[in-house]
């Protein structure tokens, strides 16, 4: 067996739009590069939580072999160990957002800030937030932070709900996974215990998100956004805390190859950590050629340390919530161009190297949300024939039989390539 990269391209999947000759973003654009990937190929079109529209965290655990039904404890587990937090057993951990509320109703769930911004504003409610218990609230990329709550004389409950729109739990006994789901309120909810064990954790988060929604709405980096004209920074919302360990199998151990991740964004480097994959963090650039580009030096340099390589890119998910699907092609586009271009000169798939390009979940252009739809997947190896196309119409209609749901990829790849 050769060298496998196993690249996971956040919301790449989509719907057709019309604007597209009722194609998706995938299936109508140019790839010279995975066009010669096709020449000993094959697709699958799994699904990945049935019924249910996966988050990131689910779909990635999903494509990387774990059952987000038995694995999942809450994304926030995740999102605050890739933040370098270490959650704690019995602590809460949340993944949360920062968006814009005007009146007590909300504009937006996402205000892309910068770096020294939202260190700015992490140190402000760090230092100003008071709160009966022990809590650290940490920036990370754009919107995005994490927020653990230490238990103290009471421990917390995971039985709680979000309060960013859009999204939703769903519990599996002790476990739990979050979805998204299409909702119509412009308000922010507060959080609610779901169990009467968890209303003294609900009663706590609320405390801190009123607390630190004062902290934002006074402090001086929203005053010069004011100033300048952009979104405000002045709305926490929170969602899928965890109060458990999600005990990954060691994929070392589980496939008895040594893996690396190349990844620049907290969930899943802490995915990767939490797997006992070496992880080798990029960190996000704002322009994409450069962010692929380093994305692509990183993976090339972890084939030369590692037997299989977990490349992760995000840019496709971020246009699609947007609605910019003219951007999304451009991605894709790009992708091909740079990261499978320079892929190709360092893997050899007639000696038996594997590459593997699918997706974490759909995230619709037109919806600008992740829906349930199946994820398209290419597998190249010296064990297929001529793939004709790649993208979600081909895929529905060409998939391998034995590859029914995205748990079944990794196993796949590893035990029959």
């Amino acid at each position: 067996m050769g060298k496998t990269v196993f690249i996971i391209v956040d919301g790449m999947g989509d719907r057709r739009i019309n604007q597209l000759n009722n194609n998706t973003p995938l299936g109508y654009v140019l790839k010279p590069n995975i066009a010669t990937l096709l020449k000993e190929a094959a697709c699958a079109y799994p699904s990945v939580l049935g019924k249910l529209a996966p988050e990131s965290d689910a779909g990635v655990l999903a494509d990387l072999g774990y059952d987000p039904v038995r694995f999942s404890t809450g994304r926030g587990w995740f999102e605050c160990l890739g933040l370098d937090m270490h959650p704690r057993e019995g602590d809460i951990s949340l993944r949360v957002n920062i968006g814009e509320s005007t009146r007590g109703k909300l504009k937006s769930v996402r205000t892309y800030l910068s770096i020294d911004e939202f260190r700015t504003l992490e140190k402000e409610i760090n230092n100003k937030v008071s709160l009966p218990v022990e809590f650290e609230f940490k920036a990370g990329e754009g919107y995005r932070a994490g927020l653990i709550i230490r238990a103290k004389s009471k421990t917390f409950s995971a039985f709680i709900s979000n309060t960013q729109p859009g999204y939703a739990v769903k519990f599996f006994g002790e476990n739990k996974l979050g979805f998204a789901r299409q909702v119509k309120i412009n308000i922010v909810p507060k959080v609610k215990a779901l169990k009467s064990t968890a209303d003294y954790t609900a009663k706590i988060l609320n405390i801190f998100v009123s607390e630190a929604n004062k902290v934002l709405a006074a402090s001086q980096v929203n005053k010069e956004r004011e100033k300048e004209g952009k979104n405000l920074a002045n709305c926490i919302m929170l969602r899928d805390g965890a109060v458990k360990d999600p005990r990954l199998f060691d994929i070392n151990k589980r496939f008895n190859k040594k893996w690396s991740a190349v990844l620049g964004m907290p969930l899943e480097k802490g995915i990767a950590i939490a797997s006992g994959m070496k992880v080798f963090d990029t960190g996000e650039s704002e322009n994409v050629e450069k962010d692929l580009k380093k994305k692509t030096e990183a993976a090339i340099r972890a084939l030369q340390q590692s037997d299989c390589v977990y490349l992760h890119i995000k840019q496709t998910d971020a246009a699609s919530h947007l609605g910019n699907f003219v951007e999304k092609c451009r991605v894709i586009m790009l992708i091909d161009e740079i990261v499978i271009g320079n892929l190709l000169h360092s893997l050899d798939i007639p000696s038996g190297d594997r590459l593997v390009l699918t997706c974490d979940h759909v995230t619709s252009s037109s919806l600008k949300m992740h829906v349930n739809d199946r994820i398209p997947v290419l597998l190249a190896s010296r064990k297929f024939g001529r793939c004709g196309e790649f993208g979600e119409t081909y895929c529905s209609k060409h998939a391998l039989k034995n590859i029914k749901k995205a748990t079944d990829i990794m196993p796949f790849v590893m035990d029959k390539l």
